[in-house]
């Protein structure tokens, strides 16, 4: 589960942002002022942390719905000499040995039982030494909520020629380690980066800075002696691959690593702080759902069954596809909220005799003669296409589905509301507290919005849980449950304001510039 967020210099947003989740997240704000930054930011997270390249275009999780145009376009006011920061804070709750490492005399045997939760940190800089210049993924953080100073740290150094390594830093006197550090300082130094390779200067052959060790790690002085490890490097990135082993080079064999027990040690323990915990982070945002503000209607051949099809979250046709190939219980309970929201339609679908399958040998018991198609129900004694009814239907089916399916541990929604009637609208705060808080602890969802009527639904069930007087069959909210931001664009940037709820589900401080007071104007 995502638990926190922390931007700088990504699009409006220039000094550092931090943005606490809840299980329910609530995004407000003018148009423009930086609302779906946010939902981008952490799809250019998962882009990084999968493959390692900070120039990112299109996402996977975003497909063809949208564009994030590169570091260039993603850069605080499209400056490359600014310095991108991302850093996420994550529950782990599996475990960090990812490589199935047999170490039975490791100096950190609780290490695993110690992190329960990480932070992730990325840097990326614009290299202008670099031949073309291009934006890099410059370092790479690890460490624990409560504690700004990394666990561990993976940073690129120098002109990044093939071969050259990445550098690792080891915080052995961090807290989680229990103060072990120093005892294992002594024993891990004597295969250590040696000191001569940690500076900087000027490349002689173009005239640039390089990058020295000295400067990376300037900001950690105080940190006190840390070991320094190269480690070998398959990509130009401070982002490893995750699914594959690291190699701790000594400075006297570069060729062959040397099978110590000290080095063991030392590759194990960068093992779990970073891959570990970076996978975790991984797994979550895989199999993140991002919803689009604008869902495609699916076109009549759509409707068909099709095994393999790969559809796509953001455009709404996983939607679709899911209800399709449901054998289970989610065409009824998707159903059933369509009801709870006066849908006015329920979702049908029909299993046919499939003709091509008729025209083969009916003694091949192994063909499938059926084939299943989706259509909707208005009570109207017929069946019709989603494309025969009003917009709003197929734009809230996908909001729906995403909100039903338990796969996703992280649903990022940009305007559920679009295109439906504000009792509709109420409706769905219910859908999204339930989908939220159902199995607490598993699930972030974040929901960029403009509905003055889906926050009123969440802050009454707040209060009716608080007074015990809650409907039956409605979902129960706590302050706890719901985080409220208020993303506003001021001239140094786009600023996030935290609208905390109390347990009346009220605003415990005035909403910047009164509280969707257009309708009081409109009104009086």
């Amino acid at each position: 589960m995502l638990s926190a967020l922390e931007l700088e210099n990504f699009k409006g947003i220039a000094d550092r942002q931090r943005i606490d989740f809840a299980p329910l997240t609530l995004l407000f704000g003018a148009n423009s002022a930086g609302k779906s930054t946010i939902l981008q930011a952490l799809l250019y997270l998962h882009e990084v942390v999968e493959r390692g390249d900070a120039d990112v275009d299109r996402t996977e999780l975003s497909g063809a719905v949208l564009e994030l145009g590169g570091f260039k376009r993603l850069v605080h006011r499209h400056e490359t000499n600014r310095t991108i920061v991302v850093r996420a804070e994550f529950a782990t709750p599996g475990g960090l040995d990812c490589l199935g490492r047999e170490l039975p005399d490791f100096p950190f045997p609780d290490l695993d039982d110690d992190i329960e939760a990480a932070w992730l940190e990325i840097v990326i800089q614009y290299r202008q030494d670099l031949r073309p210049p291009r934006p890099v993924v410059e370092s790479l953080r690890i460490g624990v909520p409560g504690h700004d100073a990394p666990l561990a740290a993976l940073d690129l150094v120098g002109a990044m020629r093939t071969g050259d390594p990445l550098y690792a830093r080891v915080n052995l006197r961090h807290p989680v380690l229990r103060g072990r550090g120093d005892e294992v300082y002594h024993a891990w130094r004597d295969i250590s980066v040696p000191e001569p390779l940690w500076h900087g200067g000027i490349d002689p052959a173009s005239g640039n800075h390089v990058i020295g060790l000295d400067d990376v790690y300037a900001l950690d002085s105080d940190l006190g002696p840390m070991p320094l490890f190269a480690i070998s490097r398959s990509r130009e990135s401070a982002v490893p691959p995750l699914g594959e082993p690291l190699r701790v080079i000594t400075a006297d064999d570069l060729d062959e690593p040397d099978r110590s027990a000290t080095q063991a040690q030392v590759r194990a323990f960068i093992e779990m702080t970073v891959l570990g915990t970076a996978s975790q982070l991984l797994a979550t945002l895989r199999d993140a759902a991002y919803v689009g503000p604008l869902r495609t209607v699916p076109p009549r051949g759509f409707l068909y069954e099709r095994a393999g099809r790969l559809t796509s979250w953001a455009d709404g046709l996983a939607a679709w596809d899911l209800l399709l190939s449901d054998r289970g219980t989610l065409v009824k309970s998707t159903n059933e909220w369509l009801t709870r929201l006066g849908a006015g339609c329920r979702v049908v679908v029909q299993q046919l005799v499939d003709g091509d399958a008729l025209a083969q040998e009916f003694s091949d018991e192994s063909v499938d003669r059926t084939v299943r198609r989706l259509l909707l129900d208005t009570g109207t004694d017929s069946l019709v296409h989603p494309s025969e009814v009003g917009a709003g239907i197929s734009q809230v089916i996908p909001v729906v589905v995403a909100a039903l399916q338990g796969e996703a541990g992280v649903v990022l929604v940009e305007q559920p509301e679009i295109h439906v009637h504000p009792a509709l609208q109420v409706g769905l705060g219910d859908l999204l507290i339930e989908a939220a808080t159902r199995g607490v602890g598993r699930r972030t969802s974040v929901v960029e919005t403009h509905s003055e009527h889906l926050l009123l639904r969440v802050m009454r069930r707040i209060r009716e849980t608080t007074e015990g007087t809650l409907p039956e069959g409605s979902p129960p909210a706590t302050p706890a449950d719901v985080m409220v931001l208020f993303i506003e664009r001021t001239a140094g940037g786009t600023i996030m304001r935290r609208m905390p709820l109390n347990d009346r589900g009220e605003l415990v401080k005035a909403w910047p510039g009164g509280f969707f007071e257009e309708g009081l104007r409109e009104v009086f």
